[in-house]
This record gives C-alpha cells, sequence and structure tokens, in this order.
C-alpha cells in the first residue's frame, strides 16, 4: 500500500479511528499489528510469510539470548545475526554473487552457464532486518530488556508507520510507547496531519514531478547537452531528498496521529559544510545504526579508525543495493571522509572556505548520486561522459521543461531554506497547523495523478 494513495489514507484514517475507539491497550495492540500486515500484505501478500517467519525467529532468538548464560550470551547473538542477515543476503545478494562468480570463471576459460535467479526483492526488508539487529544486540548489552509479550514485539517488528522504509527505530524508543497506555490529544493528531501532508506534498508535488526530468536524462544521455546533464544530475539530488525525506515525513505524521513519536531522518543535509556533517543530517538513523553496530564494532576510533571508516561506508553502499555501482558510490563516501579526516585545521581560517567546502561538497555528492541513480557502471560512465564531453544539440526536448524547473525552483528553496519540521514551525498554534494542512491538502489536490513508488522501496 504506497502512502501516496487515496486508499491508504481512507485506510489509516479508519485504523486511527478504531485505535482511540478502543480502551484497552492489547486491543488497540493487536488493531495495530492487524493493520501493519493488512498495509505489508497489500502490496504483495505473499511476503507476509517471509516476515511472519522473521518475527516468530526473532522473537525466539531474543528469548534464548535473554535467558543464556554470560558465556553462551554471545554465540545465541551470532547466530541471531548469522540468520537474520543469510536472509538477507539470500533475497538481495545471492543474483550478484552468482552473477559475479560465473563472470570471473568466464574470464579464466571456463564455459558456464548463468543461472536464472528471482528478481523478486520482499520490501522492507533491509530496514526491518537493520531495525531487529539493533534489538538483539542491545538485548545481548543489556542495553533493553527482554519483550517478552509477542504481540508487542509483533507491533514493534512490524508497525506500519516505518516498516517499509524507516526510519530506523531503536527498541527503547519504539516499545515503550507501544505498551504505554495514551489518552487522544487533538494537538498530535494535527501535528500528525501536518506532517503526513507536508511529506506527501515533497513526495507528490517535487520528487514525482522532477522524476520525469531526471528519468529522461538517464534513459538516454547522448541525447542531452551540457547545461541539461548537469541539471538532471542535480534534479535527482533533489528529487532523492525528497521523495526519501517525505516518506519518513509521512511516517513521522502517522505515528504522532497514534501518539507515537518516531525519530527525524533528515535535517537539511544539503545545507552541510562536510561530508561528516551530510552523514549527521542525512538518513540519520541509518547513518547511526552503521556507527554503533558497525563502525564501533570494527574498533570504531581506538585503532585503525580510517580502515573502520572506509569498511562502514563500503557496506553502507552495499546496503543500499546489490550493484557495483553501490560499492562505488559507498566508497567513494568512505575514502572523502578519510580525506576530510586528514585534511589540516589550520585550512579551516582561510576566509570564504566555508563557503568553497559547501561548493565543493554539494556538487561531489551530486555526482556521486549518478552511481547511484545509473542502472550500472556502464551507464554511468555514459552519463559523466554527458556531463564533460556532450553533444551541444538537443535530439528532443525533455517533458514539460517550464513547469519541472519551476517545480525545481521551490525544491531548491526548500532544500536550501528552513525546513517545515523547523521547531519554530512545530510550535504554531492549532489554528495555524490546521490552516497549513488545508493549503498542503489543496497542494496534493493539484498534483493528485502521481502514484510513483518510493526511491527507497527497492532497498
Amino acid at each position: 500500500m504506497l502512502f501516496n494513495s487515496l486508499t491508504f489514507l481512507v485506510f489509516h484514517l479508519v485504523l486511527v479511528g478504531l485505535y482511540w475507539a478502543l480502551r484497552r491497550q492489547m486491543f488497540r495492540q493487536v488493531l495495530l499489528l492487524f493493520g501493519s500486515v493488512v498495509f505489508y500484505g497489500w502490496y504483495y501478500w505473499p511476503a507476509l510469510i517471509l516476515l511472519g517467519i522473521s518475527m516468530v525467529v526473532n522473537y525466539g532468538f531474543s528469548r534464548w539470548i535473554n535467558s543464556a548464560g554470560c558465556s553462551s550470551k554471545g554465540k545465541v547473538l551470532a547466530a541471531a545475526v548469522v540468520a537474520n542477515l543469510a536472509s538477507l543476503g539470500w533475497f538481495k545478494y545471492s543474483a550478484f554473487i552468482g552473477e559475479n562468480i560465473v563472470e570471473m570463471m568466464k574470464a579464466l576459460g571456463f564455459s558456464v552457464t548463468s543461472p536464472q535467479y528471482s528478481e523478486w526483492l520482499p520490501l522492507g526488508i533491509s530496514f526491518f532486518t537493520f531495525q531487529v539487529i539493533a534489538y538483539l544486540v542491545d538485548l545481548s548489552r543489556g542495553k533493553v530488556k527482554c519483550e517478552k509479550n509477542f504481540l508487542v514485539f509483533g507491533v514493534f517488528k512490524c508497525f506500519y508507520a516505518q516498516l517499509v522504509a524507516g526510519p530506523i527505530v531503536r527498541a527503547n524508543e519504539l516499545i515503550p510507547q507501544i505498551k504505554t497506555q495514551r489518552r487522544f490529544r487533538v494537538g498530535d493528531f494535527y501535528l500528525g496531519l501536518y506532517f503526513i501532508i507536508g511529506g506527501l506534498t515533497l513526495k507528490v508535488f517535487i520528487a514525482d514531478t522532477l522524476a520525469q526530468f531526471v528519468d529522461y536524462g538517464f534513459e538516454d544521455p547522448s541525447r542531452i547537452e551540457v547545461v541539461t546533464a548537469w541539471l538532471t544530475v542535480y534534479g535527482f539530488a533533489v528529487q532523492i531528498l525528497c521523495d526519501f525525506w517525505g516518506y519518513s515525513t509521512i511516517a513521522i505524521g502517522v505515528g504522532l496521529m497514534y501518539g507515537i513519536r518516531l525519530p527525524l531522518n533528515f535535517d537539511l543535509p544539503y545545507q552541510a559544510s562536510s561530508l561528516r556533517e551530510f552523514w549527521h543530517r542525512w538518513h540519520i538513523t541509518l547513518s547511526q545504526w552503521l556507527r554503533d553496530y558497525l563502525y564501533i564494532p570494527l574498533g570504531g576510533n581506538r585503532k585503525h579508525r580510517n580502515r573502520n571508516l572506509f569498511l562502514t561506508m563500503l557496506l553502507g553502499g552495499l546496503w543500499h543495493g546489490a550493484s557495483w555501482n553501490f560499492i562505488i558510490w559507498g566508497g567513494g563516501h568512505g575514502a572523502w571522509l578519510i580525506a576530510e579526516r586528514m585534511l589540516p585545521d589550520r585550512f579551516a581560517k582561510i576566509p570564504g572556505i566555508k563557503f568553497l567546502k559547501w561548493l565543493l561538497l554539494f556538487n561531489g555528492v551530486c555526482l556521486l548520486w549518478v552511481f547511484f541513480r545509473a542502472p550500472d557502471f556502464g551507464a554511468a560512465m555514459s552519463y559523466f561522459e554527458a556531463l564533460l564531453v556532450p553533444p551541444f544539440t538537443m535530439q528532443d526536448s525533455p517533458p514539460d521543461l517550464l513547469i519541472i524547473m519551476l517545480v525545481a525552483f521551490v525544491g531548491v528553496s526548500l532544500v536550501f531554506g528552513k525546513s517545515f519540521t523547523d521547531r519554530r514551525f512545530l510550535q504554531w498554534g492549532l489554528g495555524r497547523q490546521i490552516l497549513s494542512c488545508v493549503l498542503f491538502l489543496f497542494l496534493i489536490l493539484a498534483f493528485a495523478g502521481s502514484r510513483l513508488d518510493f526511491i527507497y522501496f527497492v532497498f
């Protein structure tokens, strides 16, 4: 079920109404679990089998870790992590690994027939796998208590607000809210509506409109000239931010309407003046996950910190997709972060250096997005050629360029201006929040033709 659909809005509002009509928290938890199952199964119901197996197996692992002695707790955790990563690896990386083995054997002179692989990727598997691994690791470290109520654990595992594309929520943030008996607060309800419609505006009004322009450029880079090629790269930078920021914002709004607070996932990342700051602002919950459950266990800053940082970003890139493009994208970010660490502090005192750093950072991040967007390495190289040595005539024109550039202007103003989740906006009175919701709703209705999937659905 897509957030940017009338079906979802009706489904969600009905569920919220039923939730607050119920008095006992257990019944509310049953409703949330049922609603999450319907939401997930609506997109492709056979995926519910995998989700159910993951829920039961990880609940069992959590109880096993909780009851294990100190000497065996680590072994049980290792088995649980391996089981989760094996499931993720099978569905997401088996074809990629198999194809590369076949190509390597062919290069060595062996006659090998490439096997057929299923292209089906369970929706949200990367997100709910990382979330449950964090819970199991925190449980083994004694940072959270074992949740023995299977119903509560199920809601934590499957809560539809953030099941498919995050934010990745820690157990100590979400489980207590699932268990707590809350009263309906009209302020939370309207604030949640504000977030939902704000997120839909980012997705439908900006991201989906820019998608026409971006898709046109990446489909065949040879037909675009240098200016259009660069505008397409910048367009994708705005598109992917507004698409994913929109999803995360809708998720926060959905949670708020139940009185559940989910963490912010974006904080105007293109305003950062260093790549380190960029990753503190972009996909914040994933950055924190990589830091706490990969970078620090590898050794963190204690020893081999540059190696640990590079490996973390390399694996973070691979998490996004089974492709050499994502490995290059992650490795590029890792190498850049290491270079930033090695830059002497005295450069920070040069007049105008902050603007120069921002300019280099923004353009560097945009160029790395080419690997993220292009379908394969060859296509990425073709696009870089269009950026550097393009023809200076266009064989045909991109669709609705005037409208798209107008939307791009709005998007850039939002990206480089103030966030609508800024504290000053959130402190508005109830009347202003309702008015803002109505205004945003008119924007949604004006662009109601969009039914594009969210970009991060494929991860």
